[in-house]
């Protein structure tokens, strides 16, 4: 009888530091960060930061959340004479965002976002990210090059 019980507590026991622990240690969880689009910004075929005509400082945005939009100019993957400018805000969520970039005095152009707000996996740790599901620019819609936008300004 008392063997019966140690053989059951020893089962029990058993069970009880055989099981898995729900627990993700987020630490060790990579998130994916705010999101971003990058623009390659033309004009006669020629990128207009490449030639040092102009630079970020010559850049400016207009919006209703500008003042939480970062920008930044950053070499493409294929070459580091092509400067590719990107917006990034870590508050967008679902919805439309409507801005307009100027390059020094001139306005170069109005861009309406649209993102859509996606489950990730893990996202106890990391929540839910935003994605671009379209892009207008002046009010026509454009399409992603190798992971960007090209935006002719002729």
């Amino acid at each position: 009888m008392v063997l019966k019980k140690i053989l059951i507590g020893i089962l029990f026991l058993s069970f009880v530091f055989s099981c898995e622990d729900d627990k993700i240690d987020c630490s060790a969880v990579l998130c994916l960060s705010s999101p971003s689009i990058g623009f390659d910004i033309l004009t006669d075929g020629t990128n207009v930061f490449s030639n040092g005509n102009y630079t970020l400082n010559s850049v400016t945005i207009a919006g209703e959340t500008a003042m939480e939009t970062n920008i930044s100019l950053e070499s493409d993957l294929d070459s580091t004479q092509n400067p590719i400018l990107f917006m990034q805000n870590p508050k967008w969520t679902d919805g439309e965002y409507t801005y307009t970039v100027h390059l020094g005095n001139d306005e170069l152009f109005q861009m309406k976002a649209t993102f859509i707000e996606s489950e990730v996996k893990n996202s106890s740790c990391c929540g839910n990210v935003a994605t671009v599901q379209s892009l207008e620019i002046n009010g026509s819609p454009i399409e992603k090059t190798n992971g960007f936008y090209i935006i002719s300004l002729e």
